[in-house]
């Protein structure tokens, strides 16, 4: 039936047979289509992605993997311990990924040295040409982790730097950091090179951005953003002049944040410290803050689910200023003037700062004990966070 059609045959046409232009699935071409085809397919893999689909397609198992850190003269350093199906292999980077894909292309060429190309997917007509893909596709630059911005503290900042956190309203938001870029490659200028940071009062990113001795910071909730504003002003700084960014001093916004820090930084430790009893009388002791002092617990109480409850008074009175001090026995060297001031500024002072005042803190717990310690934790905070006279 070679010189026949379907026609031909059922249909009774003398048409001759024409073979059709299908490849078949076992002709030479098709081999050649597929064997191309898996080898691109192959190339965008990573040789950790042909290890662990090898390992789940193949032997419906996962890798395991162990890490350990080692310091050198260089910084730490990564150990990757590779272990499937009974095979042990260990690699080294600077990152735990980086250590990883090296490990896996080991194991790889292992598997290719013992005929196991085939489960792992690796192709090559030859164990030279399985090794030679792996290796292909180990010399893809592996991407790093996004390392995220470091912490820092307000008190850390040098505030001497000028630091925006916003555009001025005659300034267009555009893409500065790439207008920065192009002016230093057309006056072949150092790049520009940044670093980020956060700032932990506010959670706020923070980019500096150096070229030479001079730097120029910006502020924003995104990095991109706050690179942007470090970006314009060390363009400003180019095009007009380091006097032009002067004015960008946020010295006081910085003092600002350093004060809601050190209270942040109290609080912390008064949720955290066991003996909050103790730590409120040191507290109270201070004379810089507190002339003098009492404490006592009173109405303590038992619910009828058994929680214990108490109410914490504390009386305190305000430290004698240094004008008081130098007020006593000079009244015969004052004028009308000085006396009249003098006398002035006591009464404002008295109406800020009363002479004995009381605060009262609740406190509730398991215990007697449970509770007073709750109600002292809450003074603690209050004077942590407010001064005398609040």
């Amino acid at each position: 039936m070679s010189g026949f059609s379907f026609e031909s045959v059922f249909c009774g046409s003398d048409a001759p047979f024409r073979p059709s232009m299908t490849e078949r699935p076992n002709s030479p071409v098709s081999k050649l289509a597929k064997s191309k085809a898996e080898l691109e397919m192959f190339m965008r893999k990573t040789p950790l992605m042909v290890l662990e689909e090898g390992a789940k397609g193949s032997f419906q198992q996962t890798p395991s993997w162990a890490c350990s850190e080692i310091p050198n003269t260089v910084g730490l350093e990564f150990e990757m311990t590779l272990n499937l199906r009974g095979k042990t292999v260990k690699a080294r980077g600077n990152s735990k990924k980086i250590a990883k894909q090296k490990a896996a292309l080991d194991y790889l060429h292992h598997m290719v040295n013992d005929g196991k190309s085939a489960e792992f997917s690796i192709p090559g007509e030859t164990a030279e040409e399985a090794h030679a893909n792996l290796n292909t596709i180990a010399e893809r630059p592996v991407e790093e982790p996004k390392r995220a911005a470091a912490a820092v503290s307000v008190k850390d900042v040098d505030k001497s730097i000028p630091t925006a956190k916003s555009f001025p309203e005659n300034v267009p938001e555009k893409n500065y950091v790439g207008a920065l870029q192009e002016k230093c490659q057309k006056h072949k200028l150092e790049a520009p090179a940044y670093e980020d940071s956060k700032i932990e009062a506010t959670s706020e990113f923070m980019v500096t951005c150096t070229m030479g001795n001079q730097q120029t910071r910006g502020i924003k909730p995104k990095i991109k953003l706050a690179k942007n504003l470090a970006a314009w002003l060390m363009l400003k700084t180019l095009e007009e002049g380091v006097e032009a960014v002067q004015a960008f001093d946020l010295t006081e916004q910085f003092d600002e944040l350093e004060e809601e820090e050190d209270r942040a930084t109290a609080q912390k430790a008064a949720f955290e410290t066991k003996d909050k009893k103790s730590t409120l009388i040191d507290l109270l002791s201070d004379k810089a803050r507190f002339a003098d002092y009492r404490m006592e617990f009173v109405y303590p109480s038992v619910s009828t689910h058994g929680v214990h409850q108490v109410l914490l008074n504390v009386f305190i009175s305000r430290p004698v200023s240094p004008d008081d001090d130098l007020q006593i026995g000079a009244e015969h060297t004052q004028t009308e003037e000085i006396m009249k001031a003098t006398a002035e500024k006591e009464r404002e002072q008295k109406k800020n700062m009363p002479d004995v005042t009381q605060k009262t803190f609740s406190g509730h717990g398991p215990s007697e004990e449970a509770a007073q310690q709750c109600a002292c934790k809450s003074a603690l905070i209050h004077y942590y966070t407010f001064d005398f006279t609040n």
